[in-house]
């Protein structure tokens, strides 16, 4: 009962005022953009894709989750359940991630013959869009108290998931970030969506990670 009033009140949450799908309509027209721009060099347009999908997701849940600090004070004294709690709104972001790649993965125009590597392409996007909102929920408890190195943790987070896999500076702390650029790499020289594989196992990983540290960081900021 408690569940199906949190999922309720956190996807209204993400629908008032229209926000989720307006911004969704604007990802689909900068998707047709770069179809029009790009035409049909893939190596080009589905890493500008993943890319828009993983800022996509994070400014959702930056939105989400900072209305969710103004107006849901009462629903959290009256649910009195940390762990219920947030788990339902990582469970909320994580269904509309998975609403935005089926819909982003449409207007790509990538799809081919291969059920295996459109199945990749649609969980490439979506552990990208998971990986921004476990991002989003690491810095969470730091916007209370700490705004200014929240936005530079934030910041410094998004900064290495973007940068160049291949770099000799970042060669030995690779392993522990974000994975968001290994993919755009490995597809810009492969072109091949299975070859994807791999790394969506270690985003899906990676996200896990991050909601379960922000888990045990979040919860002294519960009532707050």
């Amino acid at each position: 009962m408690k569940f199906k009033l949190l999922f309720s009140n956190f996807s209204k949450l993400l629908m008032d005022d229209l926000v989720y799908p307006i911004f969704l309509g604007l990802l689909i027209i900068f998707e047709l953009f770069f179809n029009l721009l790009i035409d049909s060099d893939k190596t080009v347009k589905f890493p500008s894709i993943i890319i828009l999908n993983f800022f996509f997701a994070l400014i959702i849940a930056m939105y989400f989750l900072q209305k969710d600090t103004r107006q849901n004070r009462y629903l959290k004294q009256r649910i009195n359940d940390y762990y219920l709690y947030a788990s339902t709104q990582m469970i909320v972001l994580v269904v509309f991630n998975l609403i935005t790649a089926l819909v982003s993965g449409i207007f790509t125009f990538l799809f081919s013959a291969s059920p295996a590597a459109n199945g990749t392409m649609i969980l490439v996007l979506m552990t990208t869009s998971w990986i921004a909102t476990a991002i989003a929920f690491a810095c969470r408890s730091q916007w209370t108290s700490h705004k200014y190195i929240a936005a530079v943790s934030l910041l410094v987070i998004v900064l290495l998931s973007l940068a160049d896999s291949n770099n000799s500076i970042l060669h030995f702390i690779n392993w522990v970030l974000p994975p968001v650029s290994n993919l755009v790499v490995t597809f810009q020289e492969h072109s091949n969506m299975v070859a994807l594989l791999p790394l969506v196992i270690r985003q899906f990983v990676y996200a896990l990670i991050l909601f379960g540290i922000s888990l045990f960081f979040n919860k002294k900021n519960y009532a707050k």
